[in-house]
């Protein structure tokens, strides 16, 4: 799982030339499966190469991702809007500190995937969208009526609820449910193609990761320990992390803003499966926490899909 590119609505509506939903639902599909089940793929990087240190695991992920997003971009075509980037200082401005918190998403999302606590992540993303949508409201004046105030109470309920589920604080939840707030709201006003944003995103941490791997992990304990397989493993986590973006992309641009809204929550229910199958208890304090946060999302769509029906009446 990683996190979710980010768009401006303009930019957005912009993209929605037109609905064709052959296209876009497999492509949105492939997205977010490859996301949700990428806990298994790390969890099998761990037991293939042993201990492996998580900022270790973070820098080849960084490394193998850059590699496969500037192929892609150079397949389509979108180098020089990537070199276009790094000349504009009011959008380095934006996409560095967003590279800071992408980061800060990575590192938190892969320990806890090596320490066994998928479902704290996939309680973190369940959230996403609605800790977005209220420092939305908080920042940026945006408006909150009754119902979502009703809705961001059951979600807060449901965290509470979970301490007790999860042995204490779920910093793992609101630690990643911020971040990507965060870096929402620091893209809220970026109109740069998606995956040219996350790329240049990720070109940042490049060098902290050739660094890291280059003074501390160039032994026995870090690139003279890597096989072959070890190596390919390295790679392909690369390109789990580069092409969900491709698929998302495709997505965006030929599915309703509500449908791609809605699919976004298939990663974490996936995430709730990989959780099971490496071992994570499912307590009745985890199950109720979760029930709470289910009741709190299809609260929000139902709401949101009423709300944009009744600006398309309002229209008409």
């Amino acid at each position: 799982m990683g996190i979710f590119p980010v768009f401006s609505r303009k930019k957005e509506e912009s993209c929605m030339q037109s609905i064709d939903y052959r296209r876009g639902l497999p492509a949105m599909a492939a997205c977010f499966l490859i996301w949700g089940f990428q806990p298994l793929y790390w969890y099998m990087c761990t037991k293939v190469c042993g201990e492996i240190d998580t900022f270790f695991l973070m820098a080849c992920r960084i490394i193998w991702a850059a590699v496969t997003c500037l192929c892609i971009l150079r397949v389509q075509g979108k180098l020089p809007q990537l070199w276009a980037v790094f000349k504009d200082k009011q959008v380095l401005k934006r996409e560095l500190p967003a590279s800071v918190f992408l980061f800060g998403d990575w590192i938190v999302y892969l320990w806890a995937v090596q320490n066994g606590r998928v479902l704290e992540c996939s309680l973190g993303y369940y959230i996403q969208p609605l800790v977005v949508f209220a420092l939305g409201a908080v920042i940026f004046k945006e408006g909150m009526s009754w119902r979502h105030l009703v809705i961001i109470g059951i979600v807060v309920v449901g965290i509470v609820l979970s301490a007790s589920g999860f042995g204490g604080v779920p910093y793992v939840t609101i630690a990643l449910a911020l971040m990507f707030a965060v870096y929402a709201a620091i893209k809220k006003s970026l109109t740069i193609d998606s995956i040219v944003s996350t790329t240049s995103e990720i070109l940042m941490m490049v060098p902290v990761a050739l660094l890291f791997i280059l003074f501390f992990r160039m032994g026995d304990n870090g690139m003279g320990s890597m096989t072959v397989i070890k190596q390919l493993l390295m790679i392909g986590g690369g390109i789990i992390t580069g092409l969900p973006m491709v698929f998302y992309s495709i997505g965006v641009r030929n599915l309703p803003l509500m449908t791609t809204g809605i699919c976004q929550y298939l990663s974490p229910t996936l995430g709730i499966v990989c959780g099971a199958i490496m071992g994570e208890a499912l307590t009745r304090e985890k199950l109720v926490s979760f029930l709470l946060i289910w009741v709190g999302v299809i609260l929000y769509v139902l709401n949101t899909v009423y709300e944009e029906r009744r600006k398309k009446s309002a229209v008409q």
